[in-house]
């Protein structure tokens, strides 16, 4: 299986959702893979984007805090395959000379591989059967019917977080909701 190497090249709310736009790191490919994840996980990664630093473990970080007390380290995920438009991802850990594949969802995948500096890769397969190419205000790509095509609306990371602390008080997650209220209260600060 041929593999890409990608970081994210955008964290959007578009008109179904939050989605992160993941594009080949190197070459001249112009496509991105939108894969669309909850709030709470956009939070997630969103914190290690902007560099914040929360003052509890949330949950990605406690899975790294976690896997470096056994001894494990991630050496890198794959987003593999889609099965009924939904994404597959695999998280490869290393512990002593043991190689060990998880299989995660791609948004746990991306939100620890940014916390433990683990390179993400998507295969070439899913790269051209969800890859789209982003022109004005349309993305364009034969994966998306046209009347599902998306329409990518960007929001600052304080429209993002009031978004999500929106969702935390209506699922009564109070404990996100303080995080998220006092990142809101620190980004309004640093302004």
């Amino acid at each position: 299986m041929e593999f890409f190497e990608v970081k994210i090249s955008d964290i959007s709310l578009t008109n179904v959702g939050f989605a992160v736009f993941l594009r080949p790191k190197e070459g001249d490919d112009n496509r991105v893979v939108p894969i669309f994840i909850g709030p709470l996980e956009t939070h997630s990664i969103t914190t290690v984007i902007d560099g914040t630093k929360p003052p509890r473990p949330m949950t990605h970080d406690l899975m790294l805090y976690m896997l470096t007390a056994m001894g494990a380290s991630v050496l890198k995920i794959t987003i593999e395959e889609i099965i009924d438009s939904t994404f597959y991802a695999k998280i490869q850990l290393r512990r002593d000379e043991e190689i060990i594949t998880l299989d995660a969802r791609p948004s746990d995948s991306i939100a620890l591989a940014l916390r433990a500096n683990a390179p993400i890769y998507i295969a070439k397969s899913v790269l051209d059967e969800a890859g789209i190419i982003m022109k004005e205000d349309e993305i364009q790509g034969e994966s998306i019917a046209p009347e599902k095509k998306i329409q990518a609306l960007p929001k600052s990371n304080l429209q993002i977080l009031e978004e999500t602390l929106e969702n935390a008080l209506k699922t009564e997650d109070y404990e996100t909701a303080a995080k998220i209220r006092d990142q809101i209260k620190k980004l309004i600060e640093n302004s």
